[in-house]
């Protein structure tokens, strides 16, 4: 069973993908006896493949989970609130150097700002200083390119058979 957060941040995640261009499947077990699960994968017409690891809280993202980075580029999509818990450990842990990170945030109704009130707003978001919510996604971190760590034809095999579920 999902937590409500975890459906937002798949929700706000979905919205990223453009349409006819990303291919993507939600928990995608990888190769046919596998044992590892994806959150979420994506492929795009660049041939490339995107793992995103979805985490809501802090007991959740220092979970025994295995986190399935295989991608070229891989990312955790998580709310702000725990971004600022774990930020220390994105940013030093080795096993983390090359993993990007998505936050949601809360978006501010614009409409009505004074000009002072819009260049406050503007210079947090520049600053990198967000408000938690579900509006929208933001990159905090990016990814570093890498090779696959798995063969592309089981990782698009495995995306075909999660998605005829």
């Amino acid at each position: 069973m999902k937590t409500e957060a975890t459906l937002q941040l798949e929700k706000l995640l979905k919205g990223k993908f453009k349409s006819g261009n990303d291919f993507f499947v939600f928990e995608c077990t990888i190769g046919w006896m596998g044992k590892e699960i994806v959150d979420c994968i994506m492929y795009n017409c660049q041939r490339e493949v995107y793992c995103y690891e979805i985490k809501q809280s802090v007991s959740d993202f220092h979970s025994k989970n295995k986190l399935t980075f295989v991608g070229n580029k891989n990312y955790f999509v998580m709310p702000y609130a725990l971004y600022e818990k774990v930020k220390h450990e994105l940013y030093t842990k080795e096993e983390y150097k090359d993993i990007g990170v998505y936050v949601s945030i809360k978006s501010t109704d614009t409409r009505g700002f004074t000009l002072e009130q819009w260049n406050e707003y503007n210079l947090k978001r520049q600053n990198g200083i967000y408000e938690s919510g579900f509006d929208e996604l933001v990159i905090i971190k990016r990814a570093n390119r890498r090779e696959l760590r798995a063969d592309k034809e089981v990782i698009l095999s495995s995306m075909l058979r999660s998605m005829q579920r």
